[in-house]
């Protein structure tokens, strides 16, 4: 709808790493070439459950931007202290938290500040990508993990004060879900039931074997 008003400035997606676009491609570009020139990770990232948004914005010439933190510049994240006061003390306890869960509380404790740090740099990445693209009168559309869109976590708390932002989670409908569930985004748009799949059932450890008596 954005982009049949003419409102859309860009599209930017947590899928690609930054810097990759499709600005140079012309609106009758093939599937592939999208993915291509996006370097996509259809393992990570099905296209199968991505492209079509994507493809709006290209058949429409408007560009997809990818906004990821580049793989090489992880190892720097991991170190830059400077991430830990880019959140207050609770939002940064609370990201932490979630780097503990998001990885089935199998992390060595020594790696949940970097790994913090490395999802904050994420988010300002993100934010980056998003600033860079902004026009007057238009908005900037964000695909990402619901983690990278929390008003309270994530994106939106490095985007610059006078910048509006609206959060929207699609939320896949559940039988416990309440209408007044507590949410850290604006909206909540429910989808259409998914199977419950353990993810981090893989990574428990196995039962140890029973010892025979002597």
């Amino acid at each position: 709808a954005l982009a049949q008003r003419g409102v859309l400035a860009a599209v930017v997606v947590e899928m690609a790493e930054q810097d990759t676009t499709t600005r140079t491609l012309p609106s009758f570009a093939p599937e592939y070439l999208v993915r291509n020139t996006l370097q996509w990770n259809d393992r990570q990232w099905p296209w199968a459950q991505y492209g079509a948004a994507i493809m709006v914005a290209v058949r429409h010439g408007i560009p997809v931007l990818g906004s990821n933190l580049p793989r090489d510049r992880m190892r720097s994240a991991m170190q830059a202290a400077d991430a830990d006061t880019l959140l207050d003390g609770a939002a940064f306890q609370a990201q932490q938290a979630q780097i503990r869960s998001g990885h089935c509380n199998m992390l060595p404790e020594s790696q949940i500040v970097p790994m913090t740090r490395i999802q904050i740099a994420r988010d300002v990445a993100m934010a980056q990508t998003i600033t860079d693209a902004l026009q007057p009168g238009k908005s900037v559309v964000l695909l990402a993990g619901a983690g990278h869109v929390d008003r309270q976590l994530g994106v939106p708390r490095h985007i610059a004060p006078g910048i509006t932002v609206k959060s929207l989670q699609l939320r896949a409908q559940t039988p416990m879900d309440a209408p007044d569930l507590p949410t850290h985004f604006d909206q909540v748009w429910p989808t259409a039931p998914v199977n419950a799949k353990d993810y981090c059932a893989a990574f428990q450890p196995p039962n140890p074997r029973p010892q025979a008596s002597p």
